[in-house]
């Protein structure tokens, strides 16, 4: 039997079912999730604020399972672009129960409905695309749902490759985000660049800083907001999470490459002399 799912836009009464639709209730004792979790919120509801509804949760019996968060690309501070109509889908979420029960296709199906029409978010130009990353996140079910919706991967810079014209007319594929290639700086120390639009942002930094200390404690390590602290992250180039070590930037990468590059940065002794 096919399942009632109710699709809602996001508001500032269900913010809390947006985060919990995908945190584990097992984990809110650790305090690096609740810290993420507050940043998350922060950031969704101040994006609510200035855009209108930026996502969409799917409910059954009215319980929250699955999530679909967005934007208009232009306005993601730390990308540099000249398109005004193309949607940017940050994260796609279902809880894993509910998968394969066409839960994740009703939330694609109720964005691209409201997108090929205008709306809040886009009026003119109107939207011409969905756009969302080509990369495959361990337990995300986006990659692989969205090829079967009408995704498609582009040349484009990776973590916006995957696109959807919503309309056959829209033939201009390539967005004009290059791929990323952040700055060598000459310095000292290690910057997080992360971004806010998942509550496990804090863990993943915190594991990040336990891994560096374990090779050189007297590292000055630090966190930026990509959303807060674009500025930071334009100038260097960046149009993605990143960590510096020592003027080095390190990109997302399989865990036990990204855990020995880090470490071999760490220790004492190496800095850029760029």
């Amino acid at each position: 039997m096919r399942l009632a799912i109710r699709i809602v836009d996001l508001n500032e009464k269900n913010v809390n079912d947006a985060l919990n639709v995908c945190t584990d209730p097992s984990r809110l004792s650790d305090s690096n999730l609740v810290a993420g979790l507050k940043i998350r919120r922060k950031w969704l509801l101040s994006l609510y604020r200035k855009v209108g509804p930026c996502a969409k949760i799917a409910y059954i019996a009215d319980k929250p399972v699955g999530i679909v968060q967005y934007t208009p690309l232009h306005t993601v501070p730390y990308l540099k672009t000249r398109r005004r109509d193309v949607l940017y889908i940050h994260c796609m979420y279902v809880q894993e129960e509910f998968r394969r029960r066409g839960v994740g296709s009703e939330l694609l199906e109720a964005v691209k409905n409201e997108m090929s029409k205008p709306n809040r978010m886009f009026r003119r130009p109107m939207c011409k695309m969905l756009a969302t990353s080509a990369r495959k996140h361990y337990g995300y079910i986006q990659f692989g749902l969205f090829k079967t919706k009408g995704f498609q991967k582009s040349r484009n810079n990776i973590d916006y490759a995957l696109v959807c014209p919503l309309s056959e007319r829209e033939t201009e594929l390539e967005l004009d985000i290059p791929t990323t290639k952040p700055l060598t700086i000459k310095e000292r120390g290690v910057k997080i660049f992360f971004k806010p639009t998942c509550q496990y942002c804090r863990s993943t930094n915190e594991n990040i800083k336990t891994e560096i200390r374990q090779i050189n404690n007297k590292l000055k390590i630090e966190e930026f907001n990509l959303w807060t602290c674009h500025k930071e992250a334009l100038r260097r180039g960046i149009t993605f999470v990143a960590t510096y070590i020592n003027g080095h930037p390190v990109l997302p990468m399989e865990p036990d490459e990204f855990s020995k590059t880090i470490r071999r940065l760490s220790r004492p002794g190496k800095v850029s002399q760029t």
